[in-house]
């Protein structure tokens, strides 16, 4: 009987100690660090900079460039249309703005350059389900707006954007995020 008091107790504190070093102990209510306080109230990204607020103002002539794979992220068909719809979000969100988003054809003509990188992608995990827990697609980017002129950033920004597997998929975040990066453009006032 005492060994297996013995084994109980030891087991015991066993996992106490390794959820301690695990760092579980981050987790309890009120000492986690809320992103949200740190970003400015009109932000419509995660993290964004605007460097040069009067060109921002000034608007001109745009080119998108469809944001590839970055760093530890497999570029496959799904980053490509992550890409593209990134683009096509961002270009709908500017009709009718001071920006005139430019196409392949007419892209000497740019004054603005945004660039960037998708630099996360993230699928649900095939056990999720099985424990009874909420699926999600994760997409995260990270860009620059530059001026094509002086090469000098105009805004620099990361994103990001999750939601159930079963309710979007990667290239509706995507296009979403777009959205967001081009509200973000046009949130400084003229």
């Amino acid at each position: 009987m005492n060994l297996v008091r013995s084994a109980v107790v030891f087991s015991a504190v066993f996992f106490l100690v390794g959820c301690t070093w695990l760092g579980l102990s981050k987790n309890v209510v009120g000492n986690e660090k809320n992103f949200e306080e740190d970003a400015a109230v009109d932000s419509f990204v995660k993290v964004g900079k605007i460097v040069d607020v009067e060109r921002l103002k000034k608007g001109g002539k745009l080119l998108v460039v469809p944001f590839p794979a970055g760093t530890n992220v497999v570029a496959n068909e799904r980053t490509d249309k992550i890409a593209l719809m990134i683009v096509k979000g961002i270009a709908d969100e500017l009709k009718e703005s001071r920006f005139e988003v430019l196409k392949d054809a007419n892209a000497h003509e740019a004054e603005l350059i945004v660039t960037g990188h998708v630099t996360g992608i993230g699928k649900p995990s095939k056990w999720k389900p099985w424990l009874l827990q909420a699926t999600q697609n994760t997409v995260s980017i990270e860009g620059r707006m530059v001026d094509a002129a002086s090469r000098s950033t105009v805004v620099v920004f990361t994103h990001s954007a999750q939601a159930s597997a079963r309710g979007k998929d990667y290239a509706q975040l995507g296009y979403e995020m777009g959205k967001d990066i081009g509200r973000y453009f046009l949130s400084v006032e003229q």
